[in-house]
């Protein structure tokens, strides 16, 4: 099954009701704030409307089908969307957060402002992370307002883990006197 089909016994019918009941999700979600502080706030009925939707979704391929049938949406709705059903617990359409990162890498530039507007990051390693970023402000000058926070962001985390890491080695390193009577038990040990 390719990743923008939908089974259905009724051919384009479920695709098209897919994509209906995908709009109204979209149309219970407000877009509220001035430029650069603008955020999502939702009606009351979305979640049971997301519901709907999710039953008339495939199993796989879900990240890829919401993105094509979310043309014209404005991309921080679609980044709101794919946060909602990252972080649920319903496995049921899950989306799959590693293809958003894989956006990141992408030239496609709608892909690039989704991605920077839910609540990841380019990769698990935040020097990858960093590193990225750079790349797509250089390439994406147009898209600062949402790669200079991320940037920030990241350079908070890679700051915390520096601190944590610093605090484990301080904290459990071993007083040096020590080092070398340890050495000797646990040799003692590995020749019994």
């Amino acid at each position: 099954m390719t990743s923008s089909s939908l089974p259905s016994p009724s051919g384009g019918g479920r695709r098209a009701a897919a994509r209906r009941q995908l709009a109204a999700v979209y149309d219970l979600m407000y877009i509220e704030g001035k430029p650069g502080y603008e955020q999502v706030s939702f009606d009351e009925r979305l979640f049971k409307a997301l519901s709907e939707l999710l039953e008339l979704l495939p199993e796989e391929g879900v990240t890829e089908l919401l993105f094509r049938l979310s043309e014209g949406v404005p991309a921080l709705k679609v980044a709101e969307l794919y946060n909602v059903l990252i972080w649920s617990a319903d496995s049921r359409g899950a989306i799959d957060a590693e293809e958003i990162q894989e956006w990141f890498y992408s030239r496609q530039r709608r892909r690039i402002e989704i991605a920077c507007q839910v609540d990841l990051f380019p990769s698990n390693s935040m020097d990858e992370s960093e590193r990225v970023i750079k790349l797509l402000l250089e390439r994406f000058p147009d898209l600062q307002h949402l790669l200079r926070p991320l940037a920030k962001e990241i350079k908070a985390q890679v700051k915390e883990e520096k601190a944590w890491s610093d605090y484990r080695r301080d904290t459990f390193e071993m007083p040096k006197e020590m080092t070398p009577d340890i050495m000797k038990i646990i040799k003692d040990i590995k020749l019994r």
